[in-house]
C-alpha cells in the first residue's frame, strides 16, 4: 500500500515556521498541510482523536506533504512512528527561549500575543521529552531558526532558513552535454543509470509526454510550439520540478537536452537550486573550446563543477560525487628516507601522518580495546584494515599520509586490500641506489663508513630490496586499474634540500596570478576576466576570483578581522593581511568539487592596485608580503600577469650609497701605556683568524621608494619576461600566448614568467 511522504516542521511559535513551510512546499511542489487548522476543521479535541484523524487523512490521500506543526507529546509520536509510518524528516526549528519571546512581542499583534505565549508555554512542557525521543532517529534534523534575528530581519533570516532546508531536500542533479561525443554519452549514461541508480531525464521527451497527456501544462506548451516558439525555460523548470521532487526514494538525476544557454542555467538555479555539476562528454585529446561569451562550460569550470568525460570509466564520476578522504602512501626500501619524507609531506602540506612505530601500534591497540586504558594483546592486519576502513568511511575532506604499509602487509592480496581502504589518491615510491643505501645503514649503525658490511647485513638489505620490488609491482597493478591514483617516484640520492624541492613540485600547487594595475570599467574588466576563465577551463585549472571571494565572505571577515581604515573599495584584498586572504583562498580551493594542481588567481597580487590611497597605505601590505604568502600557502608562482595601462618599471635602479670610512688611529707602540689591546681569540664558536664583518667591504644602495610587484618578482624569481600589447579587439592574444607558456612549464617545471599586459586603444564603448 502506498504511503504518504511526510515532512514535519516542529518548533516553538514565532520562528517563521509557517512562512517557511509554505515557501518550501511551493518550491518542492508538495502539499502544504497546517496541523492546527486541520484539527479545527475536523473538530478533533483529544490526543487520540487528533492522532486518528491525522493518520486517516494520510492513508486516504498518500501525497507528498509539508506539515506545518508536529504531534504534541512523545506518546503520540511513538504511536505514529511505530504503528503507522516514520516520516521522511522531522525538521526542528531551534531557537532560544529569549529569542522566541522577543519574536512574539515584536512580530505579533496584540490579539496574537496571548495565544502565542500560551502555545509556547505548552510547547516547553513537552519539548524535552519529545526531543530526547526524536534524537534517536536519523530523520530528525535541526535548523537554526535565529539566523540574523527574525525580529530585526525577518525576510533575510527566513530566506536563510529556507536555504538550509532546501539544501537537505534537494536532489543531486547533473546536466550532461552530449553533443561533442554522443556515442560515448549514450553508453556512459546507461551505465550511470543501471550501476549507480541515477534517473535519466531527457527534457525534450518529458515535454512530448506532457503534450500527449493533454495536461493543462502540456496544453500551455503546445500553444507555444504551435505558434513556432520554443517552450519558455520557466515552463520547462516547472515540469522538471514535478519529477525532481515527486519520488523521495529517487533523488539522483541526469538531465539531457537541457537548454544550452548560460542564462537558462541561471534561471534553473534561481528558481530551483544550484546543479551538482556539468558532465561534458568530449572525444579523446579534445579540450574546452574558447568562447567570447560566458557559457555553461566556462561558468561551471570556474566553479570547479565541469566534469570532463572522455572514456567509459565511472571512477571520475564517482569521485566527483563523493567527498572522500584523500590519502597516500610513502613506500621505499630500508634507509631510503621514507619516514623523513612522510613527515615532511605531513607538516608542509597538512596531511595527517600515520606511522607504524611502537608508540603508534600501542595507541592503536588501546583504541581497539573495549576496556578504557588497556591494550588488546595482539594486533592483526585484518584488525588494522578494518579500523582504517571504518575511519575513512566516516570522515570527509581529510588528508592522510601513511609511512609505508603496516606490519605484516606483504602478500599481493593484502597490499591491494590496504590500498582499497577507500581509494588511495597517490603512492610515492622512494628510490635509492645500493651504494648510498649501504652508506646510510653504516651511519645509522654507527659503523665506520669505510668498513665492509657483514654478509648478514648485506643479506638483510638485499632481502628488503626484493620485498620492496614485490610491493611496488602490486602498487603498479593498482594504479593501472585506478585512474584517480597517481604513482610518483622520488630519487633520494641527492641532498635533502634538493629532495624537499622535488617533493614540493609533486604536492605543491602551480600558481598563475593575474594582477590588475589599471582602472578598468566594468565591461573591460569582465571581458579580461572571461579570457582568464577560458584559460583556466582549457587547462583544467582551479579559478579563483579573489575580490569576489572576499565579497562573499566579507561579513565574516570584517567580524573576525579588523579591516584597516581606507578610502579604497572595501572588498579590495589589500585591505586584509595576506595571511587572511590566503587562508580564505586555500579553503575555497580545498572545497572545490574538482581539484587541480594548477591554480589561477584573478585580481591578485593587489598591493600595487591603483586607488585613492592615503600616505600610510603606500607601504602596507607590500607586494613582497603577498607574493611570499602565495608561495608559502599554495605553491610556486609560475606566471605573474600584470595588467596595466602604462609601461611598468620592473628594474631596480636605486642610487649607490657610499659610506665614508672613518680615519683609523695608528697602532699603539710598546711603552705608550694605557690598556693593552685584547688579542683576537676567534669567534664565538672557537674558530680563530676568522675575519670580522666589515660594512665597508660591501656595496650599498639607498631608497625611500617601496618596490613594486614587478621589481620584487623580477629580482627574486628572475623569470622570463613577456610583453603583450592588447586592445579589447585583441584580448584573445593573451589566451593564445598562454599555450606557449604552459607548454614550456610542462616541459621544465623550473620555468617562470613575468607577463606585462599593456592595454591599448581602442577601448570598447
Amino acid at each position: 500500500m502506498q504511503k504518504a511522504n511526510i515532512i514535519f516542521f516542529y518548533g516553538p511559535p514565532a520562528t517563521a515556521k509557517s512562512y517557511v513551510a509554505q515557501q518550501v512546499a511551493k518550491q518542492t511542489g508538495y502539499v502544504y498541510f497546517n496541523l492546527d487548522e486541520f484539527y479545527v476543521k475536523v473538530k478533533a479535541q483529544s490526543e487520540v482523536e487528533k492522532l486518528n484523524k491525522l493518520m486517516q487523512v494520510f492513508q486516504a490521500e498518500p501525497k507528498n506533504y509539508i506539515v506545518d506543526g508536529f504531534l504534541d507529546k512523545k506518546a503520540q509520536a511513538v504511536v505514529f512512528f511505530e504503528h503507522y509510518q516514520k516520516p521522511r524528516y522531522v525538521i526542528y526549528f531551534q531557537s532560544s527561549k529569549d529569542e522566541v519571546e522577543q519574536n512574539i512581542r515584536i512580530l505579533s499583534t496584540e490579539d496574537q500575543k496571548k495565544c502565542r505565549f500560551q502555545r509556547f508555554s505548552n510547547f516547553l512542557q513537552n519539548r524535552d521529552e519529545l526531543l530526547a525521543y526524536l534524537k534517536k532517529f536519523q530523520f530528525f534534523v535541526t535548523v537554526d531558526a535565529v539566523q540574523k534575528g527574525l525580529s530585526n530581519n525577518f525576510q533575510q533570516s527566513s530566506d536563510l532558513i529556507i536555504q538550509s532546508i532546501m539544501s537537505i531536500l534537494k536532489p543531486k542533479v547533473l546536466v550532461a552535454l552530449t553533443y561533442n561525443n554522443e556515442e560515448l554519452a549514450e553508453v556512459y549514461l546507461n551505465k550511470v543509470e543501471t550501476e549507480l541508480g541515477f534517473k535519466h531525464l531527457h527534457l525534450e521527451t518529458l515535454c512530448e509526454e506532457e503534450l500527449a497527456k493533454g495536461t493543462p501544462q502540456g496544453k500551455q506548451m503546445g500553444a507555444f510550439l504551435n505558434s513556432g516558439q520554443v517552450v519558455p525555460p520557466q515552463m520547462q523548470i516547472e515540469l522538471l520540478r514535478k519529477y525532481l521532487y515527486n519520488d523521495p526514494q529517487q533523488n539522483k538525476f541526469i538531465l539531457t537536452s537541457f537548454p544550452e544557454k548560460y542564462q537558462e542555467f541561471r534561471t534553473f538555479e534561481d528558481k530551483l537550486f544550484p546543479i551538482t555539476g556539468l558532465i561534458n562528454f568530449l572525444k579523446e585529446g579534445k579540450t574546452v573550446s574558447f568562447s567570447a561569451k560566458m557559457n555553461p562550460v566556462l561558468h561551471y569550470s570556474a566553479e570547479g563543477k565541469n566534469l570532463i568525460i572522455q572514456n567509459e570509466d565511472l571512477g571520475p564520476f564517482q569521485s566527483y560525487l563523493t567527498k572522500r578522504i584523500k590519502y597516500g602512501i610513502v613506500i621505499g626500501p630500508v634507509m631510503s628516507g621514507k619516514t623523513t619524507f612522510a613527515k615532511y609531506i605531513s607538516q608542509k602540506f597538512g596531511f595527517n601522518l600515520i606511522e607504524w612505530g611502537e608508540t603508534a601500534i600501542a595507541q592503536l591497540k588501546e583504541k581497539l580495546s573495549t576496556v578504557p586504558g588497556e591494550q588488546i594483546e595482539e594486533l592483526t592486519l585484518p584488525m588494522i584494515i578494518k579500523y582504517y576502513k571504518d575511519l575513512f568511511s566516516n570522515v570527509t575532506n581529510e588528508k592522510y599520509v601513511f609511512d609505508g604499509f603496516p606490519p605484516g602487509c606483504e602478500k599481493p592480496e593484502q597490499i591491494l586490500q590496504f590500498l582499497n581502504l577507500g581509494q588511495a589518491s597517490w603512492v610515492l615510491n622512494i628510490g635509492i641506489d645500493q651504494t648510498n643505501q649501504w652508506i646510510r645503514y653504516k651511519i645509522k649503525s654507527e659503523m665506520d663508513v669505510a668498513a665492509e658490511m657483514t654478509d648478514d647485513d648485506k643479506e638483510k638489505m638485499i632481502t628488503n630490496a626484493k620485498a620492496h620490488e614485490e610491493i611496488l609491482k602490486q602498487v603498479q597493478v593498482y594504479v593501472q586499474q585506478q585512474s584517480d591514483c597517481k604513482l610518483f617516484k622520488q630519487d633520494t640520492n641527492y641532498s635533502l634540500e634538493q629532495n624537499y624541492k622535488s617533493i614540493d613540485q609533486i604536492f605543491g600547487k602551480r600558481v598563475y596570478l593575474a594582477s590588475i594595475l589599471a582602472n578598468l570599467d566594468s565591461d573591460i574588466y569582465e571581458a579580461l576576466k572571461l579570457i582568464y576563465i577560458n584559460i583556466a577551463a582549457k587547462y583544467k585549472m582551479s579559478f579563483v576570483d579573489v575580490e569576489q571571494l572576499i565579497a562573499k565572505n566579507f561579513e565574516k571577515l570584517s567580524n573576525d578581522y579588523e579591516m584597516r581604515w581606507t578610502k579604497q573599495n572595501c572588498k579590495n584584498p589589500s585591505n586584509f593581511t595576506p595571511e587572511t586572504v590566503m587562508k580564505l583562498v586555500k579553503q575555497y580551493i580545498d572545497d572545490l568539487p574538482i581539484q587541480s594542481r594548477d591554480v589561477l588567481l584573478w585580481g591578485y597580487i593587489s598591493a600595487d592596485q591603483q586607488g585613492d590611497k592615503q600616505q600610510q597605505e603606500q607601504i602596507f601590505p607590500r607586494a613582497t608580503d603577498e607574493l611570499m604568502m602565495v608561495e608559502k600557502s599554495l605553491g610556486q608562482i609560475k606566471v605573474l600577469y600584470a595588467i596595466t595601462e602604462q609601461p611598468l618599471n620592473s628594474e631596480i635602479n636605486d642610487p649607490e650609497w657610499v659610506l665614508e670610512k672613518p680615519e683609523v688611529p695608528p697602532p699603539k707602540q710598546e711603552g705608550d701605556g694605557g690598556d693593552e689591546e685584547p688579542k683576537d681569540a676567534g669567534n664565538a664558536d672557537g674558530e680563530e683568524n676568522v675575519p670580522k664583518f666589515n660594512i665597508y667591504n660591501y656595496q650599498w644602495t639607498k631608497s625611500e621608494i617601496p618596490k613594486n610587484m614587478a621589481q620584487i618578482f623580477m629580482k627574486v624569481k628572475q623569470p622570463n619576461p613577456v610583453q603583450l600589447e592588447v586592445s579589447d579587439y585583441s584580448f584573445k592574444l593573451i589566451y593564445d600566448n598562454f599555450d606557449e607558456l604552459f607548454q614550456s612549464i610542462q616541459e621544465n617545471n623550473n620555468h617562470t614568467y613575468f607577463a606585462q599586459i599593456q592595454l591599448q586603444q581602442p577601448i570598447m564603448d
